[in-house]
């Protein structure tokens, strides 16, 4: 057996002889009593397809799941040839990407469309019950753009195709897990963008999520300033004063356990302490660069406020790696793995 080197918290071997069961769209699923996790392919041009059969040699997650790719058959069959790895997938094939315009590292039309229309029939999938998670590969935001399609990434397009009315993005790792009240958008619009009643929305479905999701019978969060030292009354802004705290008050008002706001230079330090559940940021950077240091490789990103559960990877399509076989499929992993923990306590 070929050892395939990696890191995280399986260790795979290629072993058995190639396999891929295609199944047609709204086809009836394979059933089972271990949860149904739906696996889309991302944009083909990144490394999706290549994290994707990678992590799926793993034992571990094969006696905790049945996994349900949504992609393209073809593509899967060449990344698995790029990666050196032989693994049985099911599919769900959408056939909607001409292999021989496959472009490695280059945004592209094709592949927008492409990663639209997996994500779209998981979505739909999960909505009707056929699966109980869907854990989503990178996508590429410029080519879902060429492709016509103005979503700034996945939340919004599957807030769009579940019909969800509020969402957040929460991210989790060994240490602590963040929210962000702003996602994908200008720094310099960042202070336009946070009002007190979206600080209130994201503080209570980060509540909701850990009562119900992560099964926290008593919440603890905290939410992090904006400006250097919290604002130092006045003196570096104040939308502390004027959005941030009015929106802790109204939380504590209906009984959540919310602290803050707290300057974001201390916050992260007693955060990875432990100290708190979770930890509100008010824009992507903030909250990202100290998550990142410290979960890069196992990081998870669980999307808030859906009917559904929806869990990712933490990084991009990593186009400078893309069809290298280089791609580390530890966050596809750690994806999967916290897909099937919240079917489990949504179950309970």
């Amino acid at each position: 057996m070929t050892t395939i080197g990696y890191r995280g918290s399986c260790i795979v071997y290629r072993e058995n002889e190639s396999l891929i069961t295609n199944h047609e769209p709204r086809a009836t699923n394979i059933m089972s009593n271990k949860p149904i996790i739906g696996i889309t392919m991302g944009d083909p041009n990144g490394i999706g397809a290549e994290v994707i059969v990678k992590a799926l040699l793993c034992s571990e997650l094969q006696n905790l799941c049945k996994p349900l790719v949504f992609g393209d058959t073809s593509i899967l069959e060449k990344a698995k040839d790029v990666a050196g790895v032989m693994t049985e997938i099911n599919i769900v094939n959408i056939a909607n990407f001409d292999i021989t315009r496959l472009s490695p590292g280059h945004t592209d039309k094709q592949a927008g469309q492409a990663s639209i229309a997996y994500i779209k029939e998981a979505a739909q999938y999960a909505l009707e019950g056929k699966i109980d998670a869907i854990v989503t590969a990178p996508i590429s935001k410029e080519s879902i753009h060429l492709a016509g399609a103005k979503y700034p990434g996945h939340t919004e397009m599957l807030q769009e195709f579940t019909g969800a009315k509020r969402v957040a993005m929460m991210f989790e790792g060994g240490r602590f897990r963040v929210v962000l009240v702003t996602i994908h958008c200008a720094l310099s619009d960042v202070p336009r963008l946070i009002n007190e009643e979206k600080i209130l929305s994201t503080i209570e479905l980060t509540n909701e999520a850990l009562i119900n999701l992560f099964r926290i019978p008593e919440p603890r969060i905290v939410v992090s300033a904006l400006n250097p030292h919290a604002g130092e009354a006045g003196a570096f802004g104040n939308e502390e004063a004027l959005y941030i705290t009015p929106a802790i008050n109204k939380a504590r008002t209906k009984g959540i356990n919310v602290t803050g706001p707290m300057p974001a230079d201390t916050l992260f330090y007693y955060a990875a302490q432990g100290k708190w559940d979770a930890v509100i940021a008010m824009y992507h950077d903030q909250g990202l660069a100290p998550f990142k240091m410290l979960s890069f490789d196992d990081g998870v990103n669980v999307t808030l406020g859906l009917p559904i559960i929806r869990t990712s990877p933490d990084h991009g399509t990593a186009y400078d790696i893309a069809w290298r076989g280089k791609a580390n499929p530890s966050s596809m992993i750690a994806a999967i793995k916290v897909a099937v923990r919240l079917v489990g306590n949504k179950r309970k």
